[in-house]
């Protein structure tokens, strides 16, 4: 199935990139930056699903989509959720909320692949809480060359401005990327992040208490803003 991304936030069109890439059956045929280029290559250009952004220069999302005679299956991104029930009005198969999730993102596609009678491929099992068994590890950028990082060796991943740095058992990487994105490519059962600056890997935790976790000999802070699923965490793994 052929998709267009319209989208003018470079982050959010990496986000979406990686979460489609995860599917076989899904090609990425144009990204545009504005809706009046989109509007353009619509016309010239058959396509499955659009991932279309509300708020948008020159043209908005919504407007864009009032012009289109042949709408594909559209799927809304915004990160205002005030706009959803408008999206809704014009028949959208979804809508989804910045930051996307792979998770959410998985569930938008399921359901155009339902509307198309068409089985979901995806390259994880079905959730990236599975993918630590399928894809037990993942590739950074590391200056001028691609690492292999393994997942069960990864203990914590640490932030440092724009970069992030990935702790094993053995050495450390670092590479270009936000805490988020990295947040993205992790199985949310094997890995949380516990402080704006950290995510831990859960099961390297050797100690804790409420107010910070100990990895190796790595002393971690918990945040408070990510205390209560901390503790949700803590809650179902302890007597």
């Amino acid at each position: 199935m052929k998709c267009m991304i319209v989208e003018d936030e470079s982050p959010a069109v990496k986000i979406l990139q990686k979460h489609i890439d995860h599917f076989s059956d899904l090609e990425l045929v144009g990204i545009h930056y504005n809706a009046i280029d989109a509007f353009t290559s619509l016309q010239q250009n058959l396509v499955d699903i659009l991932f279309l952004d509300i708020e948008l220069p020159k043209m908005s999302g919504i407007e864009l989509l009032k012009a289109l005679q042949n709408k594909p299956a559209v799927i809304m991104t915004t990160a205002y959720r005030e706009f959803a029930l408008e999206g809704y009005d014009l028949e959208i198969t979804d809508y989804l909320l910045k930051p996307i999730s792979f998770e959410r993102f998985t569930k938008a596609i399921a359901k155009v692949y339902k509307s198309a009678k068409q089985p979901l491929d995806v390259q994880y099992n079905s959730t990236p809480d599975e993918s630590l068994l399928s894809s037990p590890f993942i590739y950074i950028k590391t200056e001028r060359e691609y690492r292999k990082v393994l997942l069960e060796e990864l203990l914590f991943v640490e932030s440092i401005k724009n970069h992030v740095k990935l702790v094993t058992e053995d050495s450390s990487s670092i590479t270009l990327m936000s805490l988020a994105e990295i947040e993205e490519r992790l199985p949310r059962n094997y890995f949380l992040r516990i402080h704006r600056s950290f995510i831990v890997s859960l099961s390297h935790i050797s100690r804790f208490s409420q107010t910070h976790v100990v990895i190796k000999d790595k002393v971690i802070p918990v945040g408070r803003h990510y205390k209560q699923q901390f503790i949700q965490w803590v809650e179902k793994n302890t007597l």
